[in-house]
């Protein structure tokens, strides 16, 4: 599978995820990320809470803490920016979910000056090659 297809893949598995928690969501046109957005996804609920998602792929079955900060660094620098930019914009929650390769997302929300894992030790399974488990 190339790397693009797996990347479309798991837009459409993570946006079928945030659905079912209630958000409306928009998956970004490769050009627009290429050109101005940093997200993958952008998801919504209301005018009180918006979510820029950053999907990374990671070669191993489980990352560490560190090993996010390491192999996301560009991601949470580039996010950080944006928040610094715009600091009277309470609803802008930038994120990076790392894809694992047994399938599983482990997602991070990123301040100005932390990254914490959004909800650890709920690492649920949410893709099985071409489909979404849920």
């Amino acid at each position: 599978m190339t790397a693009a297809r797996r990347m479309t893949i798991l837009c459409r598995n993570a946006k079928v995820l945030l659905k079912v928690a209630g958000y409306n969501v928009i998956i970004v046109p490769e050009r627009s990320l290429q050109q101005r957005f940093l997200a993958h996804l952008i998801a919504s609920k209301g005018n009180a809470d918006v979510r820029y998602i950053r999907i990374k792929i990671s070669i191993k079955m489980v990352v560490s803490f560190a090993e996010v900060e390491k192999h996301c660094v560009r991601e949470i620098c580039e996010i950080r920016k944006q928040i610094a930019r715009n600091p009277k914009t309470p609803r802008f929650h930038g994120e990076i979910w790392v894809a694992t390769a047994d399938g599983r997302f482990q997602c991070y929300e990123i301040s100005l000056d932390a990254l914490r894992e959004t909800s650890p030790g709920t690492r649920a399974l949410v893709t099985l090659m071409e489909g979404a488990v849920v």
